[in-house]
């Protein structure tokens, strides 16, 4: 169909090439036209329309002009096939114009809208989908501890672990901590018993911070097994006993990725009266109600 009404036309060139364009030129339409029609002759007329092809960013701008010079009709053209590719589209594009605006063409025909090269294929959208939030954040400390009581310092060691939502300050820490053998003095012997506790505290914590420096504040209720021992006696015995208390503290941390390191400060009181007696001999020695543990360790864990 295009081939024919190419031929119709080109039978009574009426048109005049022109143009800046350099893909396609103006010399390679008018060949792309003689070459689809089969002829190559012309007849000037002073009546012929006239086409300009311009180029410019990607694209070739076709415009057709009639006898006056009035603009018939314009359109342009993205360059994405060959010139020759480019080269037959505009010629296409001239023969429907011509069949349009020459009263010597057939105005019946209707030729399809053409491009220079196939549509492409629809771009496939995908929906992005942010990365799922963690509903909880933890963590797992493990440190070592000095423990203070009674005016003697003896090392220890303490594991502790908190949990608490994802974007919240509140949540719940658990620590477990042990010292090694401090001494009681008993009436005027001095060092006449040895006692240990291993302590539980549970707490609510509040956490000040939410990037990589942070500082826990803890205050809760404490259960600990209390171990005493006589030394240095004829007839020695000992007692493991539980405690209740409370227990405060405050924890500062340094994250990097999944670890962070910490420094800690706790203070645990067990109110009432724990004493240590020698039997037969009526001395009684007072166990120290408060304990302050200082400690430091690494965590490992979620951190925001």
């Amino acid at each position: 169909m295009i081939a024919a009404v190419l031929a119709l036309w080109l039978a009574h060139p009426l048109l005049d090439l022109g143009g800046n364009s350099t893909c396609p030129t103006p010399a390679e339409v008018r060949d792309r036209l003689a070459q689809l029609s089969g002829s190559t002759t012309g007849h000037p007329g002073s009546d012929r329309h006239r086409a300009y092809l311009s180029g410019a960013d990607g694209t070739v701008h076709v415009e057709l002009l009639g006898p006056d010079g009035r603009l018939l009709a314009e359109r342009t053209l993205n360059r994405t096939g060959s010139c020759a590719d480019l080269a037959e589209a505009v010629a296409v594009v001239l023969s429907t114009w011509e069949a349009e605006f020459n009263p010597n063409v057939a105005t019946s025909v209707r030729l399809p809208p053409v491009s220079p090269c196939p549509a492409p294929a629809p771009c496939e959208v995908k929906e992005m989908k942010p990365a799922p939030v963690p509903h909880l954040r933890f963590d797992v400390d493990l440190g070592l501890l000095a423990s203070i009581a009674g005016g003697e310092v003896v090392p220890g060691a303490t594991i502790a672990g908190s949990l608490s939502p994802a974007h919240g300050q509140f949540g719940v820490a658990v620590a477990l901590s042990a010292s090694s053998t401090h001494s009681q003095s008993v009436g005027s012997l001095a060092g006449a018993a040895h006692w240990t506790r291993v302590a539980l505290a549970v707490a609510p914590r509040y956490r000040l911070g939410r990037g990589a420096t942070t500082l826990d504040l803890h205050a809760g209720g404490v259960i600990a097994l209390l171990h005493v021992e006589g030394v240095g006696l004829p007839s020695t015995t000992s007692d493991t006993s539980a405690q209740l208390g409370v227990g405060a503290g405050l924890r500062g941390r340094w994250a990097w990725n999944n670890a962070a390191g910490w420094i800690g400060l706790d203070l645990l009181a067990y109110p009432g009266h724990d004493y240590v007696e020698i039997g037969g001999l009526g001395d009684r020695g007072q166990l120290p109600h408060l304990e302050i543990q200082v400690a430091f360790g690494l965590s490992l864990g979620r951190f925001p």
